[in-house]
């Protein structure tokens, strides 16, 4: 996404997602957040309902059970393996995000450009969705999601895709997948194999998305994955509370707009 390795722009590297949907050139994004880069820094991370351990501090939190997560560097090095090999695979038509100057991730995003041998084209922004973009992102592009004949959603199995996501095939991921990952990574895998060329795959499992997004370019290109995170919970029927992000829209819309320079994606 980023031309002639400038500085990358949120707003155009939205338009090359929004032209390559509406062009149906299959292409993969995944997102590398804070919760991703702790695991590659083989740091011990929790998130439970009511409790977050993070860069050695426990914090109060108030996410729900589907949120859940917990890496433990004495036993899931599996998880930090298959994590790191997507972190550092390359391709130009594999784009990842990562974090930047406004997630206050510095330290992050120096390290995930060493991983990829300094900035290329195929690195963008965790938050590209959300923010600054995240009107334009449900307005222009989730619509677009509809015009696909397949959809795969991987998410909880709590969710129930509905809307323009009520066709939509659903893989489901049980909560705290870190506990069963092998087992886990392959039923989703096996599920994947079995997928249309040309369709399109939503994935909202937290690290998971990654993992699995790496996997599944190398036995199947000729699909559309992205990384969705958060962004359309109220598609997949999810608590659509957890994020500022998500109070901030109203009911009708979905929509969203920032004032604040916080809010503004910066490289």
């Amino acid at each position: 996404m980023n031309i002639n390795n400038k500085i990358p722009n949120p707003v155009e590297h939205l338009n090359i997602v929004k032209n390559k949907l509406l062009r149906k050139e299959p292409f993969f994004f995944i997102r590398f957040s804070d919760g991703e880069t702790e695991i590659l820094k083989n740091r011990y991370l929790e998130i439970t309902p009511g409790k977050t351990v993070f860069r050695g501090k426990e914090i109060k939190n108030n996410f729900p059970q589907f949120d859940s997560k917990k890496f433990d560097p004495s036993i899931h090095q599996n998880i930090r393996e298959d994590l790191l090999l997507s972190a550092k695979f390359k391709d130009r038509n594999f784009y990842k995000g990562i974090p930047t100057s406004h997630n206050k991730a510095e330290d992050d995003k120096e390290m995930m450009l060493e991983l990829n041998e300094g900035l290329t084209e195929n690195i963008t922004f965790s938050d590209l969705f959300l923010n600054s973009n995240y009107e334009r992102y449900l307005k222009e592009i989730v619509p677009l999601f509809e015009s696909f004949d397949s959809i795969i959603v991987i998410a909880n199995y709590r969710a129930k895709p509905i809307g323009i996501l009520g066709k939509a095939q659903h893989i489901k991921i049980p909560d705290d997948f870190f506990a069963n990952y092998d087992e886990v990574l392959f039923n989703v895998m096996e599920k994947l194999k079995l997928i249309d060329e040309n369709s399109l795959v939503l994935s909202s499992a937290s690290s998971l998305s990654n993992i699995i997004g790496h996997k599944l370019f190398l036995i199947n290109k000729n699909i559309t994955f992205l990384d969705i995170g958060t962004s359309i919970n109220t598609l997949l029927s999810l608590d659509d509370k957890i994020r500022s992000y998500h109070k901030q829209k109203n009911k009708s819309l979905f929509r969203k707009i920032f004032k604040k320079s916080k809010d503004i994606i910066k490289w």
